[in-house]
């Protein structure tokens, strides 16, 4: 949320009062109850993000005292559901004297989040073994496991975010895996991986999917993202720059943390060092290679915007690169 839609310190005082006045109108006025709720959360608040709900609320409070000022009575009466009361003269006099043009910018203002575009991948769900072997994921059981990847994934997604699920979802047949998908955000985009027989049950409704594929090639913020089960070493786009700066992301799952993980990141890295002069080089630069593991474990199972990944992928491949470099001394 922009910093500009923050309420200050001053402004939750000045909708308190606000409050206070649309209270005095009436003895009992529609919305009372919700009104000295908001009215509570105010006391003492700065940089205070206020939902959409309430904004509702506390943009319907400042109509009252307007009406009031302007002797709409009629319309006052009709909008609290109950007679009109005088309130304190110092107050309507406050009221009239507020500015009120950037309070109420701010209140029109939408606090919902816009949708993201965000990935994940090699979740297996139902997938019991992966908490004993390979991952040693550590929970007590499938079930166990469901119900925290479920979890963290609500808490990241929203209903308008789209998720690109790199494959290996679920080890389940249709019925079990049709149970999960409908308990998770987002409109979901499905890359097939090598764990995924429900995609072949006629039980599983697949509807729930915005499209299933093996591959794909999507945009995300002015940058290209290469859409994959298994890492492609050399994917499209790798070598395309704006300003000199790659703008070709190439997302993969299947490799987990494994032994084969450790031989991607140092087939990165050897990339990386190595510098090639094209007709369009001054002089030779370093070959991009920009893969990244969506491995849920990484995320701690929630699925991550591309900025988000690319730091989880910059910090975890530093670690990997000083374990190998003192390997290898």
């Amino acid at each position: 949320m922009a910093a500009d839609n923050k309420f200050t310190k001053q402004e939750c005082l000045d909708l308190r009062h606000v409050c206070r006045i649309a209270r005095q109108l009436g003895t009992e006025i529609r919305n009372q109850e919700r009104i000295d709720k908001i009215q509570e959360e105010l006391k003492d608040q700065e940089d205070l993000l206020i939902n959409d709900a309430d904004k509702k609320t506390l943009r319907w409070c400042m109509m009252l005292p307007e009406l009031y000022c302007q002797k709409k009575l009629d319309i006052l009466t009709k909008m609290i559901g109950t007679d009109v009361q005088d309130p304190k003269h110092a107050d309507i006099k406050w009221f009239s004297e507020l500015e009120k043009k950037e309070l109420l910018h701010k209140l029109h203002a939408s606090s919902a989040k816009a949708a993201r575009k965000l990935y994940i991948s090699d979740m297996h769900f139902y997938h019991n073994s992966l908490n004993k072997q390979m991952d040693c994921r550590g929970f007590k059981d499938h079930e166990a496991m469901n119900a925290y990847m479920i979890q963290k994934w609500n808490e990241k997604v929203t209903k308008k975010d789209e998720v690109y699920i790199l494959g290996d979802l679920s080890i389940a047949k249709g019925i079990a895996t049709n149970a999960i998908v409908k308990q998770l955000n987002g409109k979901l985009y499905f890359i097939v991986g090598n764990h995924d027989a429900f995609l072949n049950d006629p039980i599983f409704d697949q509807s729930r999917f915005q499209w299933v594929k093996q591959y794909a090639e999507i945009h995300d913020a002015g940058r290209t993202v290469v859409l994959s089960h298994y890492p492609i070493f050399c994917y499209n786009g790798q070598y395309r720059r704006k300003d000199g700066v790659p703008y070709v992301y190439m997302m993969y799952g299947h490799v987990h943390d494994t032994h084969d993980e450790k031989l991607i990141n140092h087939f990165i890295a050897e990339t990386k060092k190595t510098k090639v002069q094209s007709k369009y080089d001054k002089e030779p630069t370093p070959i991009p290679c920009q893969m990244i593991n969506c491995f849920c474990m990484f995320s701690d199972y929630m699925p991550l915007t591309l900025d988000e990944w690319i730091e989880v992928d910059r910090k975890r491949r530093n670690k990997m690169n000083q374990a190998w470099k003192k390997e290898h001394q």
